[in-house]
């Protein structure tokens, strides 16, 4: 069997060394690097996630500054952005661009001056200035990130752009009714622009039941989303919460961490998955598409 790896479409690596570094933790850059040097992981976006209002270009500075490539020499980064709220200006996409960032949400969960998150008001979608960014966007190359947006924001995003989209990190709704899983609807759409779901390990979007927050329920997400999407079309969006403090114990209890993601490639490979399409969902189908996104370090 071959030695497959995966690209992990979603980490808040940006977010943690920011926050991490202001309160003052020193190195904290070192805590990913033990888990990602001998993980399957050898690719991922690593994004700033935005659930509050701070200085957007400082924070992403003080990030880039505590990252030392040369710890992972071979391994691939996007750098991206979960949320703008932080955005001053539609303009302002241009000076993220220019600092290396090909990847963005819109939104988190909230409702901004762009667009509508997953939990805010389902009637209300996408403003005007949002309109314009999603524009701008594909007029960079960026990849654009449906995560995270409402229904009514999901679907009008799709009229306005449809070229790298991505729904990085979720699940599939009609195994787990969480907000923030796509319907087969919106997986359809997906497909039409040949876009990717990523599918994550979060334990709540896998399942509302405690006992079956497991590897063996995260499956059958990838099950239904293949059936639907088709093998060229699914990637893995983890979001691996253990090194943040307010989200403890938030993923799937055997897939716990980046040091234990080889478990998913043994699971496919028991479901009968062949080597071929398991190295399209975890790696191929993503770096195939964007693979001209990575961060030149």
């Amino acid at each position: 069997m071959e030695n497959i790896k995966i690209f992990d479409t979603h980490s808040d690596m940006l977010y943690d060394l920011a926050r991490r570094k202001k309160a003052g933790v020193e190195n904290r850059f070192d805590y990913h690097v033990n888990q990602l040097k001998d993980s399957v992981i050898k690719a991922a976006v690593w994004t700033m996630y935005s659930p509050d209002d701070f200085d957007l270009i400082e924070d992403l500075e003080i990030a880039l500054k505590e990252i030392d490539f040369s710890k992972l020499p071979d391994f691939k980064v996007v750098l991206g952005l979960e949320g703008l709220r932080n955005l001053k200006c539609v303009e302002d996409i241009d000076k993220l661009y220019a600092m290396g960032f090909r990847h963005a949400m819109v939104t988190w969960n909230e409702e901004n001056k762009y667009a509508t998150g997953a939990k805010a008001d389902p009637e209300h979608g996408i403003s005007e200035e949002g309109i314009k960014l999603y524009k701008r966007m594909q007029e960079l190359g960026m990849i654009i990130d449906l995560a995270h947006l409402n229904e009514k924001s999901f679907y009008q995003a799709l009229e306005v752009v449809d070229k790298k989209i991505i729904y990085s990190h979720g699940c599939v709704k009609k195994l787990c009714g969480h907000v923030r899983n796509v319907t087969d609807d919106q997986m359809r759409a997906l497909k039409k622009v040949d876009g990717l779901l990523g599918l994550t390990l979060a334990n709540n979007f896998v399942s509302s039941n405690k006992a079956e927050q497991d590897l063996e329920h995260f499956l059958n997400h990838v099950d239904a989303a293949v059936e639907i999407m088709s093998i060229d079309n699914v990637c893995f969006g983890f979001d691996f919460m253990d090194y943040l403090s307010e989200f403890p114990n938030s993923n799937i209890s055997d897939v716990s961490d980046a040091t234990l993601a080889y478990r998913i490639i043994e699971g496919l490979r028991k479901r009968g998955y062949t080597e071929a399409d398991i190295k399209k969902i975890c790696y191929d189908n993503f770096f195939s598409r964007y693979g001209d996104c990575i961060y030149n370090k």
